[in-house]
């Protein structure tokens, strides 16, 4: 999948701006990104089943700022702040580093598909992911009945 050639590309840079604030080596930096990743993925997924290919649309667009205020990103970043089960902190770190992590992505991708020239579309977004909208379209159009 394209998108986890994206993520890869885009760890050493996350590190670099935010390894020393949170006092995590490379490894680290790059375990936390690859748990978000995975966190955000299964959201993902959940929402494409359901048949809501727009709000994907929406948070592979707009970036990180412009998402803050959907219901989606909220729902996307509690899940991600849970999956850092392993760190002791308290809850607001642990929030702040899904904050950063999320939007260091969301930004990232959002400006990798704006400079591929990718259409806005759900067939640019799928092509963006590497992923076939015949099959994806065909998948959520027949789970969404059971998640109205």
């Amino acid at each position: 999948m394209k998108l986890q050639e994206y993520i890869n590309d885009m760890k050493p840079d996350f590190h670099k701006l935010y390894g020393g604030k949170y006092e995590f080596d490379l490894g680290q930096s790059e375990a936390h990104i690859d748990l978000t990743l995975g966190a955000a993925t299964k959201y993902i997924q959940g929402l494409a089943l359901s048949g809501k290919l727009n709000e994907i649309q929406n948070l592979a667009t707009q970036g990180s700022m412009a998402m803050q205020e959907s219901p989606y990103y909220k729902e996307l970043l509690k899940e991600v702040t849970n999956s850092y089960y392993g760190l002791t902190w308290e809850s607001n770190r642990k929030e702040g580093l899904a904050k950063d992590v999320l939007g260091f992505i969301l930004d990232g991708l959002k400006h990798r598909f704006q400079a591929g020239g990718y259409s806005a579309d759900r067939s640019g977004i799928m092509a963006f992911l590497g992923l076939d909208m015949g099959v994806l379209g065909k998948m959520g159009g027949m789970f969404s009945k059971f998640f109205r």
